[in-house]
């Protein structure tokens, strides 16, 4: 490794995450510690406690959007990981700093509104590849005037008389309004330390955004089937998935950024429905 630092991969799905540590660590000899964003949600006490301080804002009433997440905690295991293969270095340091335990979030608890796992992962040093898996991660946040300005554009659109009786889906953004939208894009901001540290970028992103109501149902099928019914309801995932689509309405345009630090150095995976790759792009 060109450096003496964990390199920190983003993967865009979590099925992918769990392929990789087993594949580069058998062809490849690596050590590998994988995370997720999910895994940082908020506590269940602490999530009830965010919604009630903003009333006003549904996004902020469940885990999902930026703002819903342990962001401190966050900082500092991506932190001690970046520090972690400080045990090679000529002075010993103590072992409890050569490793490092990781958060469990348990999306079947409160049925369903989830909560963080009593386990925990650890990670033991040194490590060659840290991936850091996340559905948001790399979005970007927008500058006020220019969110006004796709907002007052989906209003435009939507009013338009050519969609007047059409099928057309309603932009999920004009679900909310303009100043929640601006409190979760302010949110947003604070994620960006996080971003500053990925090296390299794995996306994958469908050929239709609406591919993600299915793959959600079908994840909550899954996760229901295996632990006895405990989950939400399919209306509940349609609620859910709503205050989700706006950051990818708004924000996913973020990963494609001039200046991210994977520029040059991502690798963008189309899948259709089926989840079968139909094209790649380098960025």
């Amino acid at each position: 490794m060109p450096t003496d630092y964990p390199r920190t991969v983003h993967a865009g799905k979590s099925y992918l995450t769990g392929l990789l540590p087993a594949y580069l660590e058998k062809h490849y000899n690596l050590r590998l510690a994988a995370m997720s964003l999910d895994d940082f949600y908020l506590t269940h006490p602490d999530q009830v406690k965010l919604a009630q301080s903003d009333p006003d804002n549904p996004l902020l009433s469940g885990r999902g959007p930026a703002g819903t997440h342990d962001l401190p905690l966050l900082v500092e295991c991506l932190a001690k990981l970046k520090s972690i293969n400080d045990c090679r270095a000529k002075i010993p340091i103590p072992a409890k700093d050569q490793s490092l335990q990781l958060p469990i979030y348990d999306k079947s608890l409160f049925k369903g509104e989830g909560d963080r796992s009593k386990e925990l992962v650890e990670v033991q040093g040194p490590i060659d590849v840290v991936i850091f898996e996340g559905w948001m991660n790399g979005f970007g946040p927008l500058s006020d005037d220019k969110l006004e300005e796709r907002y007052a554009e989906a209003e435009r659109q939507w009013s338009s008389p050519s969609l007047k009786g059409a099928a057309a889906a309603k932009p999920t953004i004009l679900l909310y309004s303009s100043s929640t939208l601006h409190n979760i894009n302010q949110n947003l901001r604070k994620y960006e330390v996080l971003w500053d540290q990925i090296d390299c970028f794995v996306q994958i992103r469908p050929v239709d955004l609406s591919y993600v109501w299915t793959w959600r149902l079908q994840q909550e099928h899954n996760m229901k089937a295996k632990n006895g019914g405990n989950g939400m309801t399919d209306e509940q995932v349609r609620h859910f998935i709503n205050r989700y689509m706006p950051s990818y309405e708004l924000f996913q345009d973020g990963i494609d950024k001039e200046t991210s630090t994977w520029r040059g150095k991502g690798l963008r995976f189309i899948v259709n429905i089926e989840r079968e790759i139909v094209g790649t792009e380098s960025f």
